[in-house]
């Protein structure tokens, strides 16, 4: 958690200063304008997240099955995760499982199926939850309505750098659910193997 406060508020505080040296308009707002308006579309962006979060998370999990394409690992996405060193850095994210009371930064107890198809949901849930909070996130760019008039272009020295910034941060733990998503199948399959053997006559 620490390492994504901090580059929150780096970021943050980066683009807000930038734009108070540098942005074109600065002569027409004071300095501090655009340290509060860097914050403002922080904010904003944290509470776009939120609220994605809270609406997905409140659909049926009918909608989240863990056959469906969007949750199924192909060779190519693979590939391109270890290349960007996801084994290297994913138990150093934040880990949010706290706020629906199931923790998804390791199995708990692989023998029991009921609690593996509650991780596996809860990881469906996830990846759905970070994969549109990427572009609701940029709904924040219309925050800066003088731009309708002409009169302002933080929607672009401000908002798109911001974006991008929780773009990036919102989507990489999706990368690690569903990286990880491929075992916990393997896990699950397992286990449904070792009951249909208890079950068959001897």
């Amino acid at each position: 958690m620490f390492v994504y406060l901090f580059v929150i508020i780096l970021s943050t505080a980066i683009v807000g200063v930038l734009n108070a040296f540098f942005n074109p308009s600065v002569a027409s707002n004071p300095w501090y304008y655009y340290i509060i308006m860097s914050a403002v579309y922080t904010i904003s962006l944290i509470a776009v997240d939120a609220v994605v979060a809270l609406v997905i998370r409140h659909m049926p999990s009918k909608f989240f099955p863990m056959n469906k394409r969007t949750y199924c690992l192909s060779s190519r996405e693979k590939a391109f995760y270890e290349k960007i060193g996801v084994k290297k850095w994913k138990d150093k994210l934040p880990e949010l499982g706290g706020f629906t009371s199931f923790h998804k930064d390791k199995i708990a107890n692989p023998f029991d199926n009921q609690y593996i198809d509650r991780f596996i949901l809860e990881a469906c849930y996830g990846i759905s939850i970070h994969y549109w909070s990427v572009p609701f996130g940029f709904l924040v760019i219309f925050l800066d309505y003088k731009m309708y008039m002409g009169g302002s272009n933080l929607w672009w020295t401000m908002a798109i750098p911001l974006c991008c910034v929780n773009a990036v941060l919102v989507v990489l733990p999706a990368f690690i659910l569903k990286y990880n998503l491929p075992k916990l199948k393997k896990i699950r399959e397992h286990n449904l193997r070792v009951v249909s053997i208890e079950k068959s006559p001897n």
